[in-house]
């Protein structure tokens, strides 16, 4: 069974550890994604995803706009992230792993999402919803985003490991 991505009630976010004190929350604005639900055996589901890297938002406009220049995303050159599961399971009650090739600028490597089914929603105009919440803990350096300056007090301007968040609504087709 085919579900769409809902982007109005669904969200893309990080938080990264700035100067070592504190945190730097954003988002992505536009993605889309599908997830193909095998309700009878759902280790055989299957989940798609593109983020528009350009869509980043911080809340700090000339921090947005360093985040898509060649020394992070590359927005230039590397305009699109994406995910394919590859292996989903085991089940224990309503969390389960979602692992898949993340592809961010030209780098792809296996990773793994911790997923909590959040349930099935009222249906709305006779659409059935559903919800999910997967999370993700990945090194930024594996994928080429490296520019981090030292500061003159020591350490780095920039955190190493970078918390992802999504937050997903799927309506079927």
């Amino acid at each position: 069974m085919a579900w769409k991505v809902d982007r109005e009630n669904s969200r893309i976010a990080f938080a990264v550890k700035h100067l070592r004190l504190t945190t730097v929350r954003g988002r992505f604005l536009r993605f889309a994604g599908f997830v193909h639900i095998d309700e009878e055996n759902p280790q055989k589901s299957l989940v798609e995803g593109t983020v528009d890297a350009a869509s980043v938002k911080t809340g700090i406009g000339p921090r947005d706009q360093s985040l898509r220049a060649p020394g992070f995303f590359n927005v230039g050159r590397f305009p699109k992230m994406t995910f394919r599961s590859t292996h989903i399971g085991p089940f224990e009650g309503n969390r389960f792993p979602v692992y898949g090739e993340l592809t961010i600028r030209d780098v792809t490597r296996e990773e793994r999402f911790d997923v909590v089914d959040k349930g099935e929603l009222p249906a709305e105009g006779g659409q059935r919803r559903w919800a999910f919440e997967a999370r993700i803990t990945l090194n930024r350096k594996d994928y080429g985003l490296k520019w981090n300056p030292l500061l003159e007090a020591g350490g780095l301007l920039v955190g190493d490991e970078v918390e992802g968040l999504a937050e997903i609504q799927v309506v079927q087709e």
